[in-house]
């Protein structure tokens, strides 16, 4: 809270502060004080020995408090008189000098009636100018204090200041004063000259607290404290000398003198402190409200447990001069003075919790209010406050980076000034959306211009608080987006880019995929063609090792396209009627070779609780499948392979199946297993050297696994195998009709023969008709047609070799001519067509013939 007493204090410039040791040496106020505490120091150690006769003790001691006085005005004449102190300071300076000069006047006249006219100076006009001292100094400290400023506050000052003045007249009254009273005097003059030292030693005590209570300036506390302490050491030695004198004890050069001559001493210390202190600094901020310190707020404390130890140790006889002034009038006294400090602090309690609470909530609201102001005022983003026609009525200061505009520019200004003319229409309809909605917050961008002349996109979130009496307004929070808006350009741009590069590269590696799977066909084909010719050792070894090659090389190629048809989003899934028994049976038609030669177990396990007919696409779960079981007999060398099916959800429209393929091979670590379903990642460096691979596969199938609804992951402990699994969520479905047709068939040509036929034979020798021609699964080909479908569809060259074995097996049967052209198919390398082909072979049902009779049995 501003000080109003120094609202009226011009500023003063203040000249340079004198630096360094050499300039404080030569400051005059710090040699006059040195001076001053060695002629004290010297005179009263003579006196205390003993210097000559009274006279010249008398003489001695005269001459040391003039000296000692006059260099207490000379310093805080200086001090009063310094430009760069505040004026409120300078004035209590001049009043303390008024008061040393007063009191200096008054050693001048005692010493002048004493060693000169050789009268008593008591009562005398030194009196007079020894008493001008306390009101003098009593205004000069209450300079210092800061003013009352509210009602409560004087209230409770008052009550302080009252318990202060009681304690301490009474403990005035009890030491000095009864012993004034009870000595004879001459005249009335002198018991009132004598009565009036310890009251205006009560008063300017009681200006002392009023000052250390209630400090005007956050000062240095060196001052403060010397100025206060050579105050207090002048009232002890005042009272003890009004005491002595009552009492006819005192003698020059006594303990009495030395408490005079150590007052005038610190106070000069005051004054050279606060003369070189605030030389050359800026006026110190007003003290806080809040003030006193605890330490000061005690000070009527102090003056109550005084009366009461007082009143105490003379009930119980303890005080030393209980004798002296024991009585039932004193101890009544006494009891009043202790009652009377208790209701007033009683009083001044109940006003001060009110009055705490009070300022507790106002101190609350003040430090709340401040920090949101400067929340407000140093926030990044802007911060307006409008009236509804978009009149600034406050602006944070970020304006100034936001626009490049100060916020003194932007008051009572329209913000619709600020944007284009077009964009002017759009911000009156925000505002009246706004106004219609109050206490929410709609969000809009303006196109605002910057103080240099170029536009800046500023997002505006609007909040209509016109209706709260706080803020009967608008308020807006602007944030600068324009390089935000620049980013997200870009990114779209190289984005968009991305996206055309991807798919350019998607598209080259499918294009190059088939370019090259075509003529990779025929080189696997003609190797196979090779092999199965008469061939040299040497020459075997070199066609195999070409084959071998070329296989794997295709098995990379389609790995490519399908990663490129994944990643392009173009791997579209089928869905057609699958059983789930035709896929493992075609699995362990591909794998079961290699698992005999590497003497490995090889089984499939199918729950019982799996459906028989699912909708779905077999031949990516059978590419699934093959990878995981492939990886499986590549990475074993003892034990075996074990594929489990399970059913681990199933309801009316979905069936979840889990597919499990553990081995005991080399296994995976804990680091190779968080990198293993990476694309182009194998689980060590060493891996594609001895087993051979891309890295392409497991992430193919996390990819179709995810395409199917489903996830895989992988359990493994190094050195004790892995344990594979992945889950698909595929369809129920009904039976195929055509298979349904197929296998009714089938139990039909295993039936009894014709009646009619077994009857008419004894009886006609007409010829026969020939027997219907028994089905595929009756034949035994089924089974190695499915074997030859799983080889077609990993482009599996062995297909060449088992499809001339069919050939051989079909000739001169009824199938020789559906399977003619799948056996084209295959020569010339046209996998997807003899698969397809095939496919409808195995679904077709048997061909029946009415050809030649059936020779007679």
């Amino acid at each position: 809270m501003p000080d109003p007493l120094a609202s009226r204090a011009a500023p003063v410039s203040a000249p340079p502060a004198p630096t360094g040791p050499s300039r404080r040496l030569a400051d005059f106020g710090l040699w006059l004080l040195a001076f001053n505490l060695a002629l004290v120091s010297a005179v009263m150690i003579r006196l205390f020995q003993g210097w000559g006769d009274d006279r010249q003790s008398t003489l001695a001691a005269n001459l040391l408090f003039i000296t000692t006085h006059a260099s207490l005005v000379i310093l805080s004449l200086r001090t009063a008189r310094a430009p760069w102190i505040d004026p409120l300071t300078r004035r209590g300076w001049r009043l303390i000098t008024l008061g040393a000069f007063s009191y200096w006047l008054g050693e001048v006249a005692w010493s002048v009636q004493e060693l000169l006219l050789g009268i008593d100076p008591f009562p005398s006009v030194a009196d007079l100018a020894y008493l001008g001292l306390f009101p003098f100094m009593f205004a000069g400290i209450l300079s210092f204090a800061r003013p009352l400023e509210s009602r409560v506050e004087r209230l409770l000052f008052w009550f302080d200041l009252s318990v202060i003045a009681i304690g301490v007249a009474t403990l005035v009254w009890y030491f000095p004063l009864s012993a004034i009273t009870q000595a004879r005097h001459d005249s009335h003059l002198e018991p009132a000259l004598t009565l009036a030292y310890p009251v205006g030693d009560t008063v300017l005590l009681v200006a002392l607290a009023v000052w250390l209570m209630r400090p005007r300036r956050a000062r240095s506390t060196l001052p403060m404290v010397w100025l206060s302490g050579g105050v207090f050491a002048f009232l002890l030695a005042d009272l003890r000398f009004a005491q002595e004198v009552a009492t006819g004890v005192y003698a020059v050069g006594g303990s009495t003198d030395v408490f005079y001559h150590l007052a005038a001493l610190m106070m000069m210390m005051a004054a050279y402190l606060e003369y070189r202190e605030r030389h050359g600094q800026s006026e110190p901020p007003p003290c806080a409200p809040d003030r006193p310190a605890w330490s000061l707020a005690v000070l009527p404390y102090l003056s109550i447990g005084a009366v009461y130890v007082l009143l105490i140790s003379i009930a119980f006889g303890w005080s030393p001069l209980s004798d002296l002034r024991h009585g039932e009038t004193t101890l009544s006294i006494l009891i009043l003075a202790a009652a009377s400090l208790v209701i007033l602090v009683m009083l001044r309690q109940a006003f001060a919790g009110h009055e705490l609470a009070r300022l507790q909530a106002e101190r609350a609201v003040q430090t709340s209010e401040i920090r949101f102001a400067a929340l407000a005022r140093h926030s990044s983003d802007l911060i307006i406050l409008t009236d509804t026609d978009l009149r600034v009525r406050f602006v944070s200061d970020s304006i100034q980076r936001v626009l490049g505009h100060s916020p003194r520019e932007l008051t009572r200004v329209s913000l619709l000034d600020f944007l284009r003319p077009e964009d002017r229409i759009q911000a009156d309809r925000f505002i009246a959306r706004v106004l219609d909605a109050q206490d929410i917050t709609l969000v809009t961008e303006w196109p605002m211009r910057h103080a240099d002349g170029t536009w800046r996109d500023i997002e505006i979130l609007a909040t209509n608080l016109s209706h709260n009496p706080a803020v009967g307004g608008l308020v807006l929070n602007g944030r600068d987006i324009t390089e935000r808006k620049r980013h997200q350009q870009e990114l779209e741009q190289a984005r968009a880019a991305a996206e055309s590069a991807n798919r350019a590269k998607s598209e080259f590696l499918a294009n190059m995929s088939h370019e090259i799977r075509t003529p990779m066909n025929a080189v696997i084909g003609l190797s196979s063609l090779l092999l199965d010719s008469s061939l040299m050792p040497h020459q075997r070894d070199y066609i195999e090792r070409i084959h071998l090659a070329a296989t794997a090389l295709l098995g990379v190629l389609n790995d490519i396209l399908d990663y490129s048809k994944i990643e392009a989003g173009r791997m579209h899934l089928e869905s057609i009627p699958l059983r789930l028994q035709e896929v493992l049976d075609t699995t362990r038609a591909l794998f079961e070779i290699q698992a005999e030669k590497k003497g490995l177990t090889l089984d499939f396990a199918l729950a019982p609780e799996v459906p028989l007919w699912l909708r779905g696409d077999p031949l990516r779960l059978l590419q699934v499948l093959n990878n995981l079981v492939g990886n499986a007999l590549k990475f074993t060398h003892a034990g075996g392979v074990w594929v489990r099916v399970e059913c681990q959800e199933r309801t009316e429209t979905s069936v979840l199946l889990k597919l499990s393929v553990r081995d005991t091979g080399i296994g995976l670590t804990s680091a190779q297993l968080e990198r293993l379903f990476n694309v182009f990642h194998q689980a060590d460096a060493s891996t594609t050297r001895q087993y051979g691979g891309t890295g392409l596969g497991l992430s193919i199938c996390k990819r179709l696994t995810e395409l199917m609804g489903g996830e895989i992951g992988v359990e493994s402990v190094a050195g004790r195998g892995s344990t594979f699994w992945f889950t698909v969520r595929l369809e129920p479905s009904a039976p195929d009709a055509e298979r349904l047709q197929d296998d009714a068939g089938e139990t039909t040509d295993r039936g009894l023969p014709d009646a009619e036929s077994d009857a008419g034979s004894d009886e006609s020798d007409e010829p026969e008709a020939r027997p219907a021609t028994p089905a595929l699964e009756d034949t035994g080909h089924l089974e190695r047609l499915n074997q030859l479908d799983a080889l077609l569809a990993t482009n599996n060259s062995r297909a060449r070799r088992l499809s001339r074995e069919l050939q051989e097996r079909l000739a001169g049967t009824p199938w020789e001519d559906d399977y003619a052209p799948i056996a084209e198919s295959i020569t010339a390398l046209d996998f997807p067509m003899a698969r397809q082909r095939l496919r409808q072979l195995i679904m077709k049902p048997a061909p029946t013939h009415e050809s030649a009779p059936v020779p007679d049995r």
